[in-house]
């Protein structure tokens, strides 16, 4: 009883760890020091010391082992090849990204424990949905007037940041708790899968205030895998009670087409009511500046990887300032608290595409490895019956195409749960049938 309490206490540590670091704008003068790391640091201290005095059974460590070590191998050659053909490197950004991944591989490693007991995970994730709805209550409060912190501007011009650097920080952050919420509202009680249903559209819902077109299709996408996973599952069960699978699929599809065709005029005209206000899309001009900042910023990665013979240059942003951006921050009405490099002797700027960037720095072996973990992390969930976090992590992770998640530990919590997950199907006792062999739906198996 007293090891529960303890790990209950100290789990408050880990969750408002994950939550704080991506709540840039908290952090003190130290850029790469705030409560956020506090908070993890404080929980990895305590956590490695029990795995130390009680080492723990692991599950899923073998994929992330196996990933972490690959990894790391990648980023040395590429540090290496750096090195050796004199590519100009920024020492502290590269100081930074090296203490940023050991964090990351200590909380990938110490969270074995805690994945391993369900219970424990369970209630770490309703910790982290209702400290995470509460911390973006304030941020809305905040925006809207109702209190101020000196140190904070909520506001990236009309865009809503809240207490993230930016307002695809801020979508991010609402990705992650929405699909979160969802994903606990799976497992929970009826009054706790209220809650979470609840907790999880009202944070999708206001991310849509960052005004992030990337953000619109991910939220839409994610919903949408949720929503087909659930209906494939449901007309499983039912095929397995005698229903067969392929009139359900053709009665849902021709009752979908048919809604469609009616929905059709009224969702136009929606779509324009929005654009007018502004509230879910910014406007035509801005939107086109940032997809040519983004492809020239591919195009650019690209190169540079191809130019490393596919090994990369190590850890730390490598490629150059486009002209847009320089020319954009000559602006006097700049808002509070913007991190953005200066240019300098060495290129300095992010690829705002995970895979990319993990391309120019580890080359091949990073970005292939982290696709692969990725994909193993869904595929371990969706066969968990995991719906939603599994459409969470498609959703984050084609979000992470427009920007980099991959340093950011709430990401790799929910990447480390998803490979722990257990699979949760059973064998259907339902009596074969002359046809199952042609079944639709045959090979899923559900739990009855």
């Amino acid at each position: 009883m007293v090891i529960k309490r303890s790990q209950n206490s100290r789990d408050w540590f880990l969750a408002l760890g994950v939550l704080l670091a991506l709540l840039t704008q908290l952090r003190s003068s130290v850029p790469i020091l705030g409560p956020g790391e506090i908070f993890l640091a404080c929980w990895l201290g305590i956590q490695g010391f029990q795995t130390l005095a009680c080492p723990p059974q692991a599950r899923g460590w073998a994929p992330v082992a196996m990933f972490w070590g690959l990894f790391a191998f990648a980023l040395c050659l590429g540090l290496i090849h750096s090195i050796v053909s004199g590519f100009p490197l920024d020492s502290a950004l590269v100081v930074h990204d090296v203490f940023a991944d050991l964090l990351l591989i200590a909380l990938c490693v110490l969270l074995a424990p805690v994945v391993a007991d369900e219970e424990r995970l369970r209630l770490l994730k309703t910790r982290v949905m209702i400290a995470g709805f509460a911390m973006l209550v304030l941020q809305l409060a905040n925006a809207a007037g109702l209190f101020v912190l000196n140190s904070v501007d909520p506001w990236y011009w009309e865009r809503l940041r809240g207490w993230t650097a930016n307002p695809n920080q801020f979508a991010l952050y609402c990705l992650l708790i929405g699909f979160l919420a969802l994903h606990v509202a799976e497992r929970g009680s009826r009054a706790g899968a209220l809650a979470g249903w609840a907790c999880g559209l009202l944070t999708l819902a206001s991310g849509l205030l960052a005004m992030s077109n990337a953000y619109l299709l991910v939220a839409i996408l994610g919903l949408g895998v949720l929503s087909a996973a659930k209906i494939l599952r449901w007309m499983a069960r039912e095929e397995r009670r005698g229903f067969p699978a392929t009139w359900l699929s053709v009665s849902l599809t021709a009752g979908m087409l048919y809604a469609g065709i009616l929905m059709a005029p009224h969702w136009a005209s929606e779509g324009d009511l929005i654009r007018s206000a502004g509230g879910v899309a910014r406007d035509t001009r801005n939107e086109l500046e940032d997809s040519t900042v983004r492809l020239v910023l591919w195009r650019q990665a690209l190169k540079r990887g191809m130019e490393s013979g596919m090994i990369g240059y190590g850890p730390g942003p490598h490629l150059e300032i486009p002209a847009v951006v320089l020319q954009g921050r000559r602006a006097t009405d700049l808002p509070k608290n913007m991190m953005t490099p200066e240019s300098g002797l060495a290129a300095n700027f992010e690829a705002h595409n995970t895979v990319l960037e993990l391309f120019v720095q580890g080359g091949l072996l990073a970005a292939g490895g982290f696709l692969c973990i990725v994909g193993l992390a869904i595929i371990r969930a969706f066969r968990a019956g995991f719906d939603a976090l599994a459409a969470g992590l498609i959703a984050i992770n084609v979000f992470g195409s427009f920007h980099v998640i991959f340093r950011h530990p709430f990401f790799w919590l929910l990447i480390v749960g998803a490979l722990a997950a257990r699979r949760s199907w059973a064998k259907s006792t339902a009596t074969l049938r002359p046809l199952d062999a042609y079944s639709l739906l045959k090979p899923m198996r559900i739990i009855p």
